[in-house]
């Protein structure tokens, strides 16, 4: 009896605790990374006085991380499918701390901009490893609430971002504040090197574990051929970028500036506002998710809240004089309807073989990531323009509400481009790409025997 209860609690950790471990790890990287790019919203005016700077320059220098972390995509995707997990995610890590030590010590824009490329640079790698993590280690039909609970720890973590550093770069400056960052950021890369594992030792049961040899340089190459030369990967990609504005350019970087021109709230009360969206992005992320993997659709959950995302966003922007808890309200159920993001990554997974499931994830993401670094200056330029004659404080322009409407309309229009884009998606019903090409190979021979 004893030996059987050794063997059962041996098999409960190995098949299901130890793959949801590795996967939080994993998280915990994520988490990192999503502090670390939503912490300039909370920083522009220290950061422009700081480094007299334009809002061009400044959602120039926010977008330094995208510029390394977009293009890096599909390499780590690659990365990931030939070297594993554990070491990759260690070193990247590594790398964004040093980027966070740059950062902290920069007082030029050029210094300042390194260290923003090279933070984007290591987390490049975050939320790709999770999810090549849960291709491995997690049944199939765990992969989207998985890809919905990753981004929900994230907004945990744009929560603490907005909070944390709100208080602390109005008391100590943003320099002192993000020094915590830097030490969290070293623990965390020694709990990778310790405890984060490539994959299964053993076969657990609906997954499919990779061949132990490492996959060719060549044979990479095929993978992101076979990724880009599907026009779905492409479609799924846009739907993707356009669907993520609201968080990449808004609550990553204007959402703050935004509330506190446009109503005339404090620091605080406007990171509290933000945070609701994010509150919203937590409840939904993992529930949309799980939802889609229960009634087996990616496309109808999908279309909806791009919909209804569409029109909450818009009410926050053009109805006037809205009340402070009716924008409570709106920015929660804008959270709400963007949960449904991560379906993104489900579908393209789906439309992938699932030996290459990095590539096809990060090819996804490096279109999605893309809005962030084309639009956040676009934003920045937009409100240069539009405020030719802005008052001058402190040495930098005093924006106003009409300015910031003015810039930000392109996500609005952005996420109408979605709701239209998302009628030719295809559905996969939550199947892999092996599983319905063999179903569509049988259907066609028995179509062949019938007619011959």
């Amino acid at each position: 009896m004893t030996i059987n209860n050794q063997a059962s609690k041996t098999g409960f950790f190995s098949h299901i605790l130890h793959p949801w471990i590795i996967c939080s790890l994993g998280m915990l990287f994520y988490c990192y990374n999503y502090f670390l790019r939503v912490s300039p919203s909370v920083m522009q005016v220290d950061l422009m006085q700081s480094l007299h700077i334009s809002a061009y320059q400044f959602g120039t220098l926010a977008a330094f991380y995208y510029y390394a972390y977009t293009p890096m995509q599909i390499p780590v995707g690659m990365i990931y499918d030939r070297f594993g997990a554990r070491i990759v995610q260690f070193l990247a890590c590594v790398t964004a701390i040093i980027g966070v030590g740059v950062f902290i010590t920069a007082d030029t824009l050029l210094m300042a901009s390194l260290g923003r490329f090279m933070i984007g640079l290591g987390t490049a790698f975050a939320y790709i490893g999770v999810l090549k993590l849960a291709s491995l280690w997690l049944a199939p039909n765990r992969f989207a609430t998985v890809a919905g609970l990753t981004t929900a720890f994230g907004m945990v973590s744009a929560i603490i971002s907005d909070k944390y550093l709100t208080v602390f770069v109005q008391s100590v400056g943003y320099k002192n504040a993000l020094h915590t960052a830097f030490f969290v950021g070293i623990a965390l890369s020694i709990i990778l090197l310790l405890f984060m594992r490539n994959s299964p030792k053993v076969q657990l049961d609906n997954v499919q574990t990779p061949s132990s040899t490492p996959i060719s340089f060549i044979t990479l190459l095929n993978s992101l051929k076979i990724v880009l030369t599907n026009p779905q990967m492409w479609l799924i990609g846009i739907i993707g970028c356009l669907f993520y504005l609201p968080a990449s350019v808004f609550l990553d970087l204007w959402g703050i500036p935004y509330l506190r021109a446009a109503y005339q709230l404090s620091p605080e009360e406007a990171a509290s506002m933000v945070s609701c969206t994010f509150v919203g992005w937590i409840i939904a992320g993992p529930s949309i998710g799980a939802l889609s993997d229960k009634i087996k659709r990616r496309k109808l959950p999908l279309m909806v809240a791009a919909v209804m995302s569409t029109i909450s966003l818009s009410a926050i922007f053009y109805l006037p004089n809205l009340s402070h808890s009716t924008l409570y309200f709106l920015f929660f159920l804008v959270g709400i309807f963007c949960g449904a993001h991560p379906l993104c990554f489900a579908l393209g997974k789906e439309n992938s073989p699932n030996q290459i499931s990095g590539t096809a994830v990060a090819a996804t993401n490096t279109l999605i990531m893309f809005g962030g670094m084309a639009f956040q200056p676009i934003v920045g330029k937009l409100l240069d323009k539009h405020a030719i004659n802005a008052v001058i404080e402190n040495g930098i322009p005093v924006y106003t509400a009409s300015d910031y409407t003015y810039a930000l309309s392109i996500i609005p229009i952005g996420l109408i481009i979605t709701v239209i884009l998302s009628v030719f998606l295809k559905e996969t019903y939550c199947e892999s790409h092996a599983l319905r090409e063999t179903r569509r190979l049988g259907t066609h021979k028995l179509a062949l025997k019938s007619e011959g």
